[in-house]
C-alpha cells in the first residue's frame, strides 16, 4: 500500500509543475488508452447509457460514450492537479455564480444541507467552496481502502477550510457543531449501501434506489436544502449555480426532497449527458430481488 502511495505522491508533484495545456494533452492520450486500448468499464458505461437513453440510436449512444471518456480523463487529471493548484488559479477556473444565496443564509445563522452529484468536476468544488461561501463546510465521503492515499487526499481537500467526515460518522458531525453556521455536503447520487431502506423512483428511465440521507438529515434538523449545479464552461473552467431546492423541509412529505433532487439532476444529465459519471454502477440494485430476499 505504501508503494501505491509513493507513486501517487510522485504524480501529484509532477502535476504541480505541468501547465494546463500539457495536462489536457495528457488527458487526450489517456482517452485513447481508456477507450481503445484498455477499455475502462466499457460494458458498464455502455449499459448505463443505453438504458438511460433507449430512444437514441447506437450512433447516439457511442457519441455520448466518447464524450464521457474525454470528460472522465479531464476530471481525473484535474483532480490530481487540484492538490497543488493555487487559490488564484482555482478561483479563476471554478466560479460560484450566486454565492449570496448561501451567504445570506449564513448571516441569518441558518445551517444548510447542500447536495451535489458526480457531474462535471465535483472535486474542485470541495476545495473551492470555502473560498467563496461563509459556511463551515462538512463533506461526507467514503474513505479509500489505501489509508496513506486517503490521509493525503483528506489533508489536501481540507487545506482551505472544508472538513471531510466519513459517511458512517454523520451523527458525530452534529455533535461537533459550535457557533458558526454549517453546510453539510452530500454527493447524493450514489447507490445506497442498504437498498432496502432506499427511496425508489424512476430516474433516467430506470427504477432507481436513491439515498434518503440528505432528506432525512434536512427534515430532522429543519435545514434548508441547496443544490450545487456544476457546469463546464469550457475545458478547465467551471461555474456553479446554487439553487434553493427546499426552504421548508418540515412541510414536505417523505421522499419529496429526494425526488426534487433527483429530478433536478436528471434534467441536467439529459441536457449534457457526457458530464455524468457513467462508469459508476448506479443501477446495481433491483427492487424485485431485494423484496424477494
Amino acid at each position: 500500500m505504501r508503494i501505491s502511495y509513493y507513486i501517487f505522491f510522485l504524480f501529484t508533484r509532477l502535476f504541480a509543475v505541468i501547465p494546463f495545456w500539457m495536462l489536457y494533452l495528457l488527458s487526450d492520450m489517456f482517452y485513447l488508452l481508456f477507450y481503445y486500448l484498455i477499455p475502462y468499464r466499457k460494458k458498464v458505461i455502455r449499459t448505463n447509457i443505453e438504458q438511460s437513453f433507449p430512444h437514441l440510436s447506437e450512433t447516439g449512444h457511442k457519441r455520448i460514450m466518447k464524450k464521457f471518456y474525454h470528460n472522465l480523463c479531464d476530471i481525473l487529471l484535474e483532480g490530481i492537479k487540484g492538490f497543488t493548484i493555487t487559490k488564484k488559479n482555482l478561483q479563476k477556473r471554478y466560479i460560484f455564480v450566486n454565492p449570496d444565496l448561501m451567504n445570506n443564509l449564513y448571516e441569518k445563522g441558518q445551517d444548510v444541507v447542500s447536495v451535489g452529484a458526480h457531474y462535471a468536476n465535483w472535486e474542485w468544488g470541495i476545495i473551492a467552496a470555502p473560498l467563496k461561501l461563509k459556511h463551515k463546510l462538512y463533506v461526507f465521503y467514503t474513505p479509500l481502502t489505501n489509508k496513506h492515499i486517503d490521509t493525503f487526499m483528506h489533508k489536501n481537500r481540507m487545506k482551505w477550510g472544508a472538513e471531510l467526515i466519513a459517511s458512517q460518522e454523520v451523527k458525530k458531525a452534529l455533535s461537533k457543531k459550535q457557533g458558526k453556521p454549517l453546510s453539510y455536503f452530500f454527493g447524493a447520487d450514489q447507490s445506497p449501501y442498504n437498498p432496502k431502506g432506499a427511496h425508489w423512483m424512476k430516474f433516467l428511465n430506470q427504477d432507481t434506489a436513491c439515498l434518503k440521507g440528505p432528506e432525512f438529515f434536512a427534515r430532522r434538523n429543519r435545514l434548508v436544502v441547496v443544490y450545487f449545479d456544476v457546469q463546464r464552461v469550457k475545458r478547465g473552467y467551471y461555474k456553479v449555480k446554487l439553487k434553493m431546492l427546499e426552504d421548508n423541509p418540515t412541510n414536505t412529505s417523505t421522499g419529496e426532497i429526494t425526488e426534487k433532487y433527483m429530478c433536478t439532476l436528471e434534467q441536467r444529465i439529459i441536457e449534457k449527458p457526457e458530464n455524468y459519471l457513467w462508469s459508476h454502477r448506479r443501477w446495481k440494485h433491483s427492487r424485485e430481488k431485494i423484496h424477494q430476499n
